[in-house]
């Protein structure tokens, strides 16, 4: 049998953070797993928007969802996910770069739960106001928002998202999403 790493197996999108801000080396050891993921023709489409100022972190903070914005606004780091489709064009209908964002951004989770840290990707946010409030070009697609920092205490989260944090992680078996020669084909 395989052996699969910890870091992927215990890694946990988690939503509690420390006050405690991040190092300018530890900002940086993140945004370089980011920049070693892979990407097709090595075009890395994509870009990193750090909220750093307080007005920077009022527009974050405004474009969250309501069930984010109960715990998202206390991180220490937020970033905004940017891919450039014209750096990886579409092919046969397929939004390419959208792939090398993906595996930008599950490089950055990795490194981070190895170094310490917890980071969150968010698919709960307003498109409109993150690209008018950052300036962000039409050619340029925000594709998640991202909350990291510290692991801080679980119990500091009010009850609703403390309890999605003590849910234990569970995944499908292999079974239940792998196929052979044709889909719904069981693998084994």
């Amino acid at each position: 049998m395989s052996k699969l790493l910890d870091v992927i197996r215990d890694r946990r999108s988690d939503r509690h953070f420390a006050n405690k801000p991040l190092e300018p080396d530890t900002v940086e050891a993140l945004l370089d797993a980011f920049r070693w993921a892979p990407s097709s023709n090595n075009r890395q489409p994509w870009r990193v928007l750090i909220a750093s100022s307080t007005e920077a972190n009022r527009i974050f903070d405004d474009a969250l969802s309501a069930g984010n914005k109960q715990w998202a606004p206390v991180a220490p780091l937020k970033m905004v996910i940017i891919g450039v489709p014209e750096e990886q064009p579409e092919k046969n209908g397929l939004q390419n770069f959208m792939l090398d964002v993906g595996f930008a951004m599950e490089n950055m989770m990795v490194q981070g739960y190895a170094m310490g840290l917890t980071i969150h990707a968010m698919a709960g946010w307003d498109y409109d106001k993150i690209c008018k409030g950052f300036a962000i070009p039409g050619n340029a697609k925000p594709v998640a928002l991202m909350a990291a920092g510290y692991r801080g205490r679980v119990e500091e989260l009010i009850e609703e998202v403390r309890a999605k944090d003590l849910k234990p992680r569970t995944r499908k078996a292999i079974g239940e999403f792998t196929f052979r020669d044709a889909y719904g084909t069981a693998f084994k």
